[in-house]
């Protein structure tokens, strides 16, 4: 069998295909086998000349990964369904390689497949649910360490300065702001008007550095020396580095910790303050994760809508979007918390605190 490790990766280019939120985008198939069992067989014996021995479905058969044995080697094998996304996640894996950042190695990639090194089972979203108030702020003090890793490398590579600035179609942070509003109209509790003007200009990123995006508990592996591994690549690309900490932060699945959630802050934000003050930077996250969680309730909601809550620990299993009562009320009373912090968003406040009482008195 071929030694995966020492196989050659022909070079790709990063393609300039990007909007920031996956709702937003219709991907469309090129043409390539998705991720059956043969044609995982079929692509590991075209690219690595190695014969697969078994195909798991970790995240259930409709999910863009699998889970390859091949010897005593344990492979992920991913088919993105948009040729470019696979491309952009190569060759940004490729260069994050070079540097020796906290990513899975990739072994070898063809069209809309990649074959990356398997690095482990455990994702930081399991890790926290199980874990104590110490654990937790352990698991994202490393989670955090390695975003910053990721940053790093990623400013000192000038093969990933092409990359697209995210958030940078028009009208994009006026939707973004809105998101609030938005929100209020599908739970019917009017939200109060902000002043969008101001917030755009907070937001808007003059010096765009590289990120994640996508920065997930669920797309961070905990390794068994409780290091932290980011995967999925297929949505970097350049902004302020303050928004992995937020996508972070106010996940769903990240448990909110009152007592210890300032304190954190103030020590993780100097190292992704990018060009701003620290007083800049401080309410850049705090807004930036109030939008964003409000996003993620109105993905929440409308899936509870249609189908009712969901079994969490299912949803944990296979990394979905967390439509449990229980995660949708912490993601309310943590931005309701964070909106106090800036004046621009003081006002949402007791509205956040009102879904807060409104998804408490849901039926479960």
């Amino acid at each position: 069998m071929a030694d995966v490790r020492k196989l050659r990766i022909n070079k790709t280019d990063v393609q300039k295909d990007r909007y920031p939120y996956r709702a937003a985008v219709k991907f469309t198939y090129t043409g390539s086998m998705p991720l059956s069992v043969d044609a995982v067989k079929l692509l590991c014996a075209n690219l690595l000349n190695a014969t697969v021995d078994s195909v798991e479905f970790p995240g259930g058969s409709s999910r863009e990964s699998v889970r390859v044995q091949i010897g005593a080697q344990r492979l992920i094998v991913t088919h993105r369904k948009n040729i470019n996304r696979a491309k952009l996640e190569s060759a940004a894996l490729r260069v994050l390689n070079q540097h020796s950042a906290p990513v899975p190695h990739l072994i070898a990639c063809r069209d809309n497949y990649l074959i990356q090194q398997d690095v482990g089972l455990q994702r930081l979203s399991q890790s926290m649910k199980s874990g104590n108030s110490t654990e937790i702020l352990v698991l994202l003090e490393a989670a955090l360490a390695s975003l910053q890793a990721v940053h790093e490398a990623g400013k000192n590579s000038a093969a990933l300065l092409p990359l697209i600035t995210l958030g940078n179609t028009p009208g994009w942070l006026e939707k973004f702001v809105k998101s609030a509003a938005r929100l209020g109209t599908a739970l019917e509790l009017e939200a109060p008007v902000l002043d969008y003007d101001r917030l755009v200009a907070l937001l808007t990123v003059e010096q765009p550095r590289f990120i994640k995006w996508d920065a997930r508990p669920g797309n961070a592996v905990v390794r068994e020396n409780g290091s932290v591994i980011w995967i999925d690549w297929e949505h970097c690309g350049r902004r302020h580095p303050l928004d992995d900490v937020a996508w972070l932060l106010t996940d769903e699945y990240t448990p909110w910790l009152p007592s210890a959630d300032s304190q954190m802050i103030s020590r993780i934000v100097p190292a992704f303050a990018n060009d701003c003050s620290q007083t800049q930077a401080h309410e850049y996250l705090r807004v930036f994760g109030i939008f964003h969680s409000c996003i993620r309730l109105d993905m929440i909601m409308r899936h509870q809508a249609k189908d009712g809550w969901w079994d969490y620990e299912r949803c944990l299993q296979l990394d979905r979007v967390g439509v449990v009562q229980e995660l949708a009320i912490r993601v309310a009373a943590r931005a309701a918390n964070w909106a106090q912090y800036s004046p621009l968003t003081r006002s949402l406040t007791p509205w956040l605190h009102a879904i807060q009482n409104k998804l408490e008195k849901a039926d479960s």
